[in-house]
């Protein structure tokens, strides 16, 4: 029988809880900069390089990718999401981390929209939009929700499905990256809106997690 050694689970943890808070003050400190920034419009050193080189790359293949991964963004899309993940997780016999899942989704679409009526910024006319998009401007609903998200599945990967764990981070990853990149390529958001977006849709699930994924729900993966 292999000997158990409680120093490397406590380190572990400790290690999680020190990124956790590295993550959250870092993303405390980009939201309040670049809303600070945009309350005094002052955020043309980020946003315009950045508009340029996403309008210098247009092309129509990429287009059609960028409006695809636009699409994942969609609140219709990511009310799916949430739901189906919700429910699997359910039928596994996680009813805490669906209920975790399905806060977050909730949370982070009311919390966009009282601060795009809060900052109130009108969409960029730098270059052509090439998608709809209505409403304020200032954070980007589709980086904040999705970082959200797709944040929370990696949160309880982490936490409940080792094995799975790394695909579902780094697909969380790629994907919350893409999303945002597409809202400033299709010209529909500062790249200041995403970057703020992406702040506070991290920070969200990382917040709730200590408060409703309780202790209990932490343990080995359930048997497939």
């Amino acid at each position: 029988m292999r000997p158990s050694r409680p120093w490397v689970t406590v380190g572990r943890v400790s290690w999680l809880i020190f990124l956790r808070w590295l993550v959250l003050v870092s993303a405390a400190i980009v939201f309040a900069s670049l809303a600070g920034a945009v309350l005094a419009d002052s955020t043309a050193w980020l946003d315009l390089p950045l508009i340029r080189f996403a309008e210098g790359g247009r092309g129509g293949g990429l287009t059609q990718v960028m409006r695809a991964f636009t699409w994942l963004g969609n609140g219709p899309t990511l009310a799916g999401v949430a739901v189906v993940a919700a429910v699997g997780l359910v039928a596994r016999g996680q009813r805490v981390p669906a209920l975790f899942v399905a806060v977050v989704a909730v949370g982070a679409g009311g919390l966009n929209a009282l601060l795009k009526l809060a900052f109130s910024r009108p969409r960029p006319l730098l270059m052509a939009q090439l998608a709809h998009a209505g409403g304020y401007s200032f954070p980007s609903g589709h980086a904040m929700a999705g970082a959200a998200i797709y944040g929370a599945l990696a949160v309880v990967a982490v936490r409940r499905f080792p094995r799975q764990r790394w695909w579902v981070v780094g697909a969380s990853v790629v994907t919350v990256f893409a999303i945002g990149a597409s809202r400033v390529y299709l010209g529909v958001h500062y790249p200041s809106d995403v970057v703020a977006g992406w702040a506070l849709g991290v920070s969200w699930p990382l917040w709730l997690g200590p408060l409703l994924l309780a202790r209990s729900s932490v343990g080995p993966a359930p048997a497939s």
